[in-house]
């Protein structure tokens, strides 16, 4: 049905606006899309999710019932935004606002690692759709927010058509960690040489 969107505008206006308010927005893909791109098993799944209680969500979470809803939604949303991108050459500029404000706090992440618990900012849903585990140790967390952001950085040159920012970025986060190494160093105390002095000779008796 949607195999003719490089000659058939109307459809591939259809598809592409579908995608884009149900990333901004709330999911609310048509059956026919989410078939045809493969979305309907997850997209499912996370309605089914969503329509639980708490308690009864938090209940069958701990027996191991259902998944994670923010892993399935992360999942359904890599996958959206990868078909997004690709049939939309330009996206609008909310789109990409949007997806700058995750780059920015992936750079965050990467330079200040200990920021991932600062849940005022950044939340459980973002740290799971880059695969960051707030737990791991600060070098596991920026190491993993680095090749996300690197990723994403690349997406925007695709998408937008900029110059790269990942390599100046991480340079620079590393030039200013070996800065605060080198300061951070306790550096040595010239301390004069104490020498011995000269022992005083005993006086022959006469």
């Amino acid at each position: 049905m949607y195999s003719d969107l490089e000659s058939d505008e109307r459809k591939r206006d259809e598809v592409i606006s579908s995608l884009y308010w149900s990333l901004m927005q709330n999911w609310d893909i048509p059956k026919s899309i989410c078939d045809y791109y493969g979305f309907t098993e997850d997209y499912l799944l996370f309605h089914q999710l969503e329509e639980l209680a708490p308690d009864e969500y938090k209940r069958k979470r701990e027996t191991g019932e259902v998944p994670d809803i923010l892993e399935v939604d992360a999942r359904l949303t890599r996958a959206v935004e990868k078909v997004f991108e690709s049939l939309c050459g330009k996206p609008p500029a909310p789109y990409l606002d949007k997806m700058n404000g995750e780059l920015e706090k992936l750079g965050q992440i990467a330079a200040l690692p200990d920021s991932v618990h600062d849940i005022l900012h950044i939340g459980s849903a973002f740290l799971v759709k880059y695969g960051i585990d707030k737990n791991a140790s600060a070098t596991e967390c920026s190491d993993r927010a680095e090749k996300a952001y690197r990723e994403l950085d690349a997406r925007f040159v695709k998408m937008t058509g900029r110059r790269p920012y990942a390599d100046e970025l991480f340079v620079s986060i590393r030039n200013r960690r070996e800065s605060e190494s080198k300061e951070n160093r306790p550096k040595q105390t010239h301390r004069s040489i104490l020498r011995n002095p000269p022992a005083k000779g005993r006086k022959m008796s006469l």
